[in-house]
């Protein structure tokens, strides 16, 4: 089987925010969650829009659909690297790191819903799900830069693609304490750190699909 790695690095970085989106636009319609720019404005935080029905009957399964596609971005980029790199330590440890990221992504999607219980898994699921992301893409960073001078791969954009996985990682650092601290006077600053670093990661694996050059990604895919 054989898997183009440019569009399903597009896939995995537009089917999620297409999902959010769409569940959104729809919510305020339905007078689900209040209008606004939620990047900017913070109004409503990402969970809210894909929780309640029957938003939820489209949010839940696309979102399901694209951690299927995340497994095999992973997946795809530790087989295609694999042959290419010599000492291949660090591209199964970044697959190893992204697959355990999509699991808790299953776990924070399964547990979307309003009670306590559903609120603490929801929580715990999204957080490590966003932590193993962000390593797992900084490692598969590193191994594409060790190749950026490969004929098959935009050197400028492995660059790119680098840069910003140590920006996420800082960022990450420095906004932990924000977002587990109770603040009363601006309580939307964690929805909008949330809208942009979600953003952000999707970035990351559109980075991955101007990485690689057209035609290039034409090595086996199992």
């Amino acid at each position: 089987m054989r898997i183009n790695i440019r569009y399903l690095s597009f896939i995995v970085f537009a089917l999620p925010l297409f999902t959010v989106v769409v569940s959104y636009i729809v919510s305020v319609r339905l007078d689900l969650v209040p209008f606004c720019i939620p990047n900017l404005d913070g109004c409503t935080s990402i969970s809210r829009v894909g929780r309640y029905e029957p938003v939820k009957y489209f949010f839940k399964p696309f979102m399901y659909s694209f951690g299927i596609f995340l497994l095999l971005y992973w997946r795809e980029n530790f087989l295609k690297l694999k042959p290419l790199i010599k000492n291949n330590k660090q591209i199964t440890i970044s697959y190893v790191i992204g697959v355990v990221s999509v699991l808790f992504l299953f776990l924070y999607i399964f547990f979307l819903g309003e009670s306590n219980i559903y609120r603490f898994f929801r929580k715990i699921g999204i957080y490590i799900y966003i932590f193993f992301t962000v390593i797992a893409q900084l490692l598969l960073a590193l191994q594409y830069f060790k190749l950026k001078n490969e004929s098959n791969f935009n050197r400028n954009f492995i660059k790119a693609k680098l840069l910003l996985s140590v920006v996420l990682i800082s960022l990450g650092i420095l906004l932990v304490p924000i977002l587990v601290a109770k603040i009363e006077s601006f309580p939307e600053i964690k929805n909008i750190i949330s809208w942009n670093y979600f953003f952000l990661i999707q970035i990351f694996y559109l980075m991955t699909f101007f990485s690689w050059k057209p035609q290039s990604h034409t090595l086996s895919g199992v």
